[in-house]
């Protein structure tokens, strides 16, 4: 097998991955500033009522108890039943995607190219900017830290590297509120003793996989020689494992829109409570929608529906799904069960009809990252 696809694209390159850290909670802090200090939880409730549903983030409070994304709340709050101050919050978001709005125009003003990856997390290369100096990129992160911490009062955890994946490793490192820097010649030394799961995109079967070939570390799995990683994962995915097992990443900072919604809403020709009447023009806003969405580069992880009432009242629902997706079916899938359930739940006449996505990620250029392991 030839080797010509393994690259090191970590010469000349200075880069940032910024994540904000427990984002969703730590908005919900900023909102009410009592819950500061108090185990937050941010829920996604089924259209089941009650306390059905899975929680979409916590702050570091309520980890402490385990709370955990991904867990059913009913776990969450039996998880934290002795504490009485614990708050559970519906997800807002309009309200996230504002906050994102403004904190990745902040970073973006820091960016020689600004590449949104979600709500709370984006890429910018800042080499030109720093004359290809390592020595000033750890000031240039601080600044933009201290900026988003004074306008908008938000933490973040940046991880400056000479690419995108050793960047994206380092922001995970000091969590919360983190800052870590990895040169060039320091990358080796900073991947060997971390757990194979902190690689991207290497989930509890990849790890699970790895560990049983003797690979529990990245430098572990950096002795482990390509022809059996292709043997065991193919070409794709064992060729992705050898690379980043050395921090070799030539993925570009992709250029992209600052977006962290996109919407469609339109005016029905007569007030109805009758979903069959309105399907046709829900129909052609969610066409409208994903066609702006695969524009744009983007992937979405939440769907949304808008009511506006008879009254002139708003009633809306939303529903995040497992995981970002393109696909046009599951768009108007999602919406009209949104639709039905918002019309059930609805005394008054629908006069406007609206379709939203958010929780955008850019889907250029994530070939080497995010999408050969999940």
């Amino acid at each position: 097998m030839s080797l010509t696809n393994v690259k090191d694209g970590s010469k000349g390159r200075i880069i940032f991955h910024i994540d904000f850290d427990y984002f969703y909670a730590q908005c919900e802090e900023l909102r009410d500033p009592s819950l500061k200090g108090k185990p937050v939880v941010v829920c996604v409730y089924s259209a089941r009522g009650g306390d059905s549903g899975a929680v979409s983030t916590s702050n570091y409070k309520a980890r402490e108890y385990g709370v955990k994304s991904g867990i059913p709340i009913k776990l969450a709050k039996n998880k934290l039943k002795d504490v009485p101050d614990a708050k559970f919050l519906p997800v807002d978001h309009n309200y996230y995607s504002e906050m994102s709005d403004k904190a990745m125009k902040i970073a973006r003003k820091y960016a020689d190219k600004f590449e949104l990856v979600g709500v709370d997390e984006a890429f910018i290369e800042v080499t030109e900017r720093l004359e290809n100096d390592f020595g000033r990129a750890k000031e240039l992160a601080m600044a933009v830290k201290q900026e988003l911490k004074n306008e908008l009062g938000l933490t973040c955890s940046i991880g400056i590297a000479p690419n995108k994946l050793v960047a994206k490793i380092a922001s995970d490192f000091q969590k919360p509120d983190g800052l870590t820097l990895v040169k060039p010649e320091e990358i080796k030394t900073f991947l060997t003793n971390l757990n194979v799961g902190k690689i991207v995109g290497v989930g509890k079967k990849t790890e699970e996989i790895l560990n049983e070939m003797g690979a529990r570390t990245i430098g572990e799995l950096s002795n482990i020689d390509i022809y059996q990683l292709t043997k065991n994962f193919g070409k794709k995915i064992g060729t992705y494992l050898y690379n980043a097992a050395r921090g070799i990443d030539d993925e570009p900072v992709v250029e992209s829109e600052s977006v962290t919604q996109i919407s469609r809403i339109t005016t029905l020709k007569k007030s109805t409570n009758a979903v069959e009447e309105m399907l046709g023009d829900l129909e052609s806003l969610c066409k409208d929608v994903h066609k702006s969405v695969i524009e744009r580069g983007f992937s979405f992880k939440s769907v949304s529906i808008m009511l506006i009432l008879d009254d002139l009242s708003i009633k809306t629902k939303s529903r995040s799904l497992k995981s970002p997706s393109t696909s046009s079916e599951e768009l108007f899938k999602v919406a009209k069960v949104l639709l039905e359930e918002a019309v059930a739940e609805s005394q008054l006449l629908v006069r406007r009809l609206g379709v939203k996505v958010s929780e955008l990620v850019s889907s250029k250029g994530q070939d080497t990252l995010f999408k050969y392991i999940e």
